[in-house]
């Protein structure tokens, strides 16, 4: 999702640009604006192989570092999340190492884990949670790739960032849990079907449009001040789940009740403890980069919400 909105903008900052992605996760369709375009090339390849990976990678100047599993539920496997961003993110910082690329990796904010230190700050300690619970995966996996990206750093003198996303979306969204929480609700508030919330809703998360992500990763590939830092990258705009739910029933306004199913958390994560509050510190990136979110929560869902009924 990110990814796609990406190309657009790099291509009409006069950029050529290469994507790669394996389409397990990704669409076709997302790049739609893009594929006909003489600055722009589309490749089917998993970071796990390397063997085409240094090959695409000759070229670049800068790799945005993008591709992921995430971790959900407590009865999914593990290993294609541990695997795909542990082997395929040594990998990609591998093949930059060979042909001297800039790397700006897309790390998330499960790696604050339960950390009470709020805001989250780049400079706070991190709580990780027992290692026996899979849904650590995904944070442990991200975290993994952070410490490689500069091992990398200052071993290899590859010239890495590490941007810390938190939640984002678009009308591009994965619309499974994959794609987060307002995707979902989104669906099922347009389709007169139930909420399904997890635990009682009153933990919070602070959700961001992709276009200020998408501008917060463009300013990081553009600065150099940016080169061996982390930066948390989203909206700092704090909302409980079910209130969220209530907010995008509001905009939707179908003329249905919102109907709410909650499901208790260990159904769903075992004995995962959920994170309670998310939200950034992004005053680095401020002083660092000169970003800050321009998109508020219920401006983006309405631009969300317009995008889809067109393509209905």
């Amino acid at each position: 999702m990110i990814g796609s909105h990406l190309a657009e903008d790099l291509l009409a900052k006069g950029y050529t640009v290469t994507g790669i992605d394996d389409l397990t996760y990704g669409k076709m369709e997302n790049l739609v604006n893009c594929v006909d375009h003489a600055q722009f090339k589309f490749y089917r390849v998993s970071i796990l192989d390397f063997d085409t990976l240094k090959i695409l990678a000759k070229d670049m100047g800068t790799i945005v570092h993008l591709a992921a599993v995430k971790k959900i539920a407590e009865k999914d496997i593990s290993l294609p999340t541990l695997m795909v961003n542990t082997k395929g993110t040594e990998n990609v910082f591998e093949a930059a190492k060979m042909w001297g690329c800039k790397v700006v990796f897309a790390s998330t904010s499960d790696v604050y884990g339960m950390s009470p230190d709020l805001p989250l700050n780049e400079n706070g300690d991190l709580l990780i949670g027992p290692s026996m619970i899979k849904r650590w995966s995904y944070a442990v996996s991200k975290l993994y790739g952070e410490q490689l990206a500069f091992g990398y750093f200052n071993d290899h003198k590859v010239p890495m960032v590490v941007i810390r996303y938190f939640g984002g979306f678009s009308p591009r969204s994965s619309f499974a849990w994959s794609g987060g929480h307002v995707p979902i609700f989104i669906r099922a508030i347009l389709n007169d079907e139930e909420v399904t919330v997890h635990g009682d809703g009153s933990q919070t998360r602070s959700m961001g449009f992709v276009t200020d992500l998408v501008h917060g990763t463009i300013l990081a590939i553009e600065n150099e001040h940016a080169v061996g830092e982390v930066i948390n990258i989203g909206n700092d705009e704090e909302l409980s789940v079910i209130d969220t739910a209530k907010l995008i029933h509001q905009v939707a306004n179908t003329g249905k009740p919102l109907r709410v199913k909650y499901v208790p958390m260990n159904e769903v994560f075992g004995q995962y403890k959920d994170i309670q509050r998310r939200i950034p510190d992004l005053a680095k990136a401020k002083q660092l980069l000169g970003y800050s979110p321009k998109i508020k929560l219920k401006d983006a869902v309405e631009l969300t919400l317009a995008e889809i009924k067109k393509s209905r």
